[in-house]
């Protein structure tokens, strides 16, 4: 039974590691250099719908995109931009913060803060709700570990960075950890409470409709909320439950539904021809199968963004012929008919897949006298060691997978308590949501920017990672303090009655 908050060494340790988290960000983030991430192009499509727009109409290309990170922006008019995200709802609410500061200059550390105090929100429900033992120091012991791991993984600089910039993956990042904690506690607490149900919910939500290509992470949270209906038999509790379930699983189907034509063409134009075409070894046999006409082969291993192509992107001959013709289903199939030709497409994914940051954008503003595309190393142990020293083939990600749902399913077996059992489907979900994120961009927009569109498939292989770490430690640990209790418990029905009583006291 759950410890009251002055008894469980959780509860102290949670505040603990929140506060060094805030330390270890502000340092990061906040104090001059300030740092961030470079437009790459994507920014103005967020800019734009949340008011916020570059100070200098006139700034190089050079000097606005890739090298420099900007510190401060402008305000703007509120325009759509063809973009469908929640993440713009967050960078709206940051730019109204920022006009209370400064009515003409936004600081792009206010997105900073925001991002940092939901980051820290997610690391102290970790913390609290970590698994205990039978010994309130041991459970101190795996409380502490969990807290500090947390931070030296997601308070990396390679993910810290992400978030002053505009991209949607630190969005994502935090909507990640929030759901996880939030269903986690949910498991683990007395009451679950129909807040923490919605701030799983809208976490959920955040995933889901950071990115289309995140999508259908939102159909396996939307089965984990439903698991939730066990938690509690009272009818309001279930009322919530299939009401929030619903939500999300709307929030999903509409983010797939009202992607913009414009955005589907690009991503179907990457996936055939930046993916499917791209160092094919039958690029005629390809275009035959898929029904592509012979006169569009000169455009394979081309992205969309590419100048000079033989044919141009836009050509409404090219919209009209393929773009339209053609749907991300037809990509699926052929690679059901192909599937070692899928598995080359994986096996370049996982090559990418142990890079969390993009090491071609620079992260300091150009005021601060820096060379143009110059990174930032302070605090990134975690994904220098990923980059230089962890696997990266197909063979060891496919391993690691299969192993540790192999391990969860154990797990679930074992368990007889519906809270343990929801604890295991909630990282079977995180796993899923990586496989998805390893797989789904690679059908839906192939090879581009490929490093960058495998983040999500970084933060849940790292989330796998760190429960993995904790599983192994928190086994320890109990058996550790059972056999203790065990002795304890020999020792004591080995006494006379009044030994014991002179024991106890």
């Amino acid at each position: 039974m759950p410890l009251e908050p002055e008894r469980d060494i959780r509860y102290g340790l949670s505040w603990l590691a929140v506060a060094a988290g805030a330390v270890l960000l502000v340092y990061l983030l906040m104090i001059p250099p300030v740092v961030g991430v470079a437009d790459n192009g994507d920014f103005i499509r967020v800019m734009g719908a949340a008011g916020i727009a570059y100070p200098d109409p006139q700034e190089s290309y050079a000097d606005r995109y890739f090298g420099y990170a900007h510190r401060e922006f402008g305000y703007g008019g509120y325009t759509s931009g063809g973009y469908v995200s929640t993440h713009v709802v967050l960078v709206a609410i940051a730019g109204w913060i920022g006009r209370l500061f400064n009515s003409r200059v936004f600081d792009i550390r206010v997105l900073g803060a925001c991002y940092s105090i939901l980051m820290l929100a997610a690391v102290g429900l970790l913390v609290r709700h970590a698994p205990a033992t039978r010994s309130r120091v041991l459970t101190g012991l795996v409380a502490g570990l969990l807290g500090a791991a947390l931070l030296i993984v997601f308070g990396d600089i390679g993910y810290a960075a992400y978030f002053q910039s505009f991209f949607g993956e630190p969005f994502a990042l935090v909507g990640m950890l929030l759901a996880v904690a939030c269903a986690v506690a949910l498991a683990r607490s007395r009451q679950p409470s129909a807040w923490l149900f919605a701030g799983f919910i809208a976490a959920a939500i955040a995933v889901a409709t950071s990115k289309i290509q995140n999508a259908p992470l939102g159909f396996a949270f939307a089965v984990l909320a439903w698991r939730m209906l066990a938690l509690r038999a009272d009818r309001f509790w279930h009322r919530r439950v299939l009401a929030g379930t619903g939500v999300l699983l709307l929030a999903s189907v509409l983010m797939i539904a009202i992607a913009p034509d414009k955005l589907r063409h690009i991503n179907l134009y990457q996936t055939i021809f930046f993916g499917i075409l791209k160092d094919s070894p039958d690029v005629s046999g390809d275009m035959r199968e898929l029904g592509i006409p012979e006169r569009y082969a000169g455009l394979a291993g081309t992205n969309f963004f590419q100048k000079d192509t033989v044919i141009p992107q836009n050509d409404p001959a090219l919209r009209e012929d393929v773009l339209e013709k053609l749907g991300h289903r037809d990509i699926a199939l052929f690679y059901l008919r192909h599937p070692g030709r899928f598995a080359d497409k994986l096996a370049k994914g996982a090559d990418h897949g142990v890079a969390l940051r993009p090491y071609y954008l620079g992260n300091y503003d150009k005021r601060e006298g820096r060379e143009r595309g110059d990174l930032i190393f302070a605090f990134s142990g975690w994904s220098e060691w990923k980059r230089t020293h962890m696997p990266h083939t197909l063979g060891w990600f496919t391993g690691f997978f299969a192993g540790y749902l192999a391990i969860l399913a154990l797990w679930w077996k074992r368990m007889r308590s519906r809270a343990a059992r929801l604890v295991a489907e909630t990282f079977a979900v995180v796993a899923l949501a990586g496989l998805f994120s390893w797989m789904v961009p690679l059908v839906g927009d192939g090879e581009a920017d490929i490093g960058k569109h495998l983040f999500m498939f970084n933060v849940c292989f790292d989330m796998m990672i760190l429960s993995a770490l904790i599983g192994v430690v928190h086994a320890a640990a109990y058996g550790i303090a059972s056999r203790r209790t065990a002795r304890r418990g020999k020792g004591e029905r080995g006494m006379t009655g009044e030994a014991r009583q002179v024991h106890h006291d």
